[in-house]
């Protein structure tokens, strides 16, 4: 086979490399969509059910303050009664420690009870954030999953199509010059440049005047020496000409 029976074959390959490079490009970006969207939802998913956890502590401790405030409310009349009761001064002066100490843990208590209400505000405010946001993200899973699923098939679908097509493709080169181009895949993708010009397509530098030369023949590929790419003469596009330019002048 010569070397312009195989630039056609060359070009096919490579044109299809760009189709499954393309249509794995969007695959990983669908795919990064969707995941990115569950990731979300699980991340605020449990976020809520860690803050509904801390909620659920705070308001048994909130309930066991309110227990405790109203035992010492209840031991602070019963230390009035004692006081009340009291035949002596020592009576009297312990009565009346005991009702400071328990005044004294109990406005410990009810600060502390201030407080956890406090939190516990927060912690429903911030509960109430987060359901809004695993809604807004549960919605536009709804309106965009059913989509994006759908495409993702297609886009396998294609490539799968394109890949069967690249079998086909690499049975038309001869084995040396498909090693070649894979070896220069794993570095640029697009591992081939035509030139017609002198310069490289690929890369659009000038090409040494001799290597330009030995091309034209289209007896061999080569190299380009800037980017490294299998590079091969064509000739230049035929431009159109237009009716005014093809008529004679006067």
């Amino acid at each position: 086979m010569s070397i312009r029976d195989q630039i056609p074959s060359l070009e096919a390959l490579a044109a299809i490399d760009a189709d499954i490079r393309r249509a794995e490009e969007q695959i990983g970006k669908q795919r990064g969509s969707l995941e990115g969207m569950r990731g979300e939802a699980k991340e605020h998913d449990t976020r809520l059910k860690a803050d509904r956890e801390m909620l659920a502590q705070m308001e048994r401790t909130r309930s066991d303050l309110s227990v405790e405030t109203r035992q010492m409310t209840q031991q602070i009349e019963r230390s009035r009664e004692k006081l009340q009761r009291s035949r002596n001064e020592k009576e009297t002066n312990a009565a009346q420690r005991e009702i400071e100490e328990l005044r004294k843990l109990l406005r410990d208590r009810e600060d502390d009870l201030e407080k956890l209400t406090h939190a516990l505000e927060g912690a429903k405010k911030s509960i109430d954030a987060t359901e809004t946001k695993l809604l807004a993200v549960m919605q536009k899973m709804e309106g965009s999953e059913e989509g994006a699923v759908r495409q993702l098939g297609e886009l396998e679908a294609f490539r799968a199509a394109r890949l069967k097509d690249r079998e086909e493709a690499v049975k038309k080169l001869p084995v040396a010059l498909y090693r070649r181009y894979e070896r220069i895949r794993v570095q640029r993708p697009a591992a081939i440049a035509a030139t017609h010009d002198g310069n490289c397509l690929g890369c659009h530098m000038t090409l040494p005047p001799m290597m330009f030369r030995n091309m034209v023949p289209q007896s061999q590929f080569d190299q380009c020496p800037h980017c490294k790419r299998i590079i091969y003469y064509t000739p230049a596009p035929v431009r159109a000409v237009d009716a005014d330019e093809a008529s004679p002048r006067a």
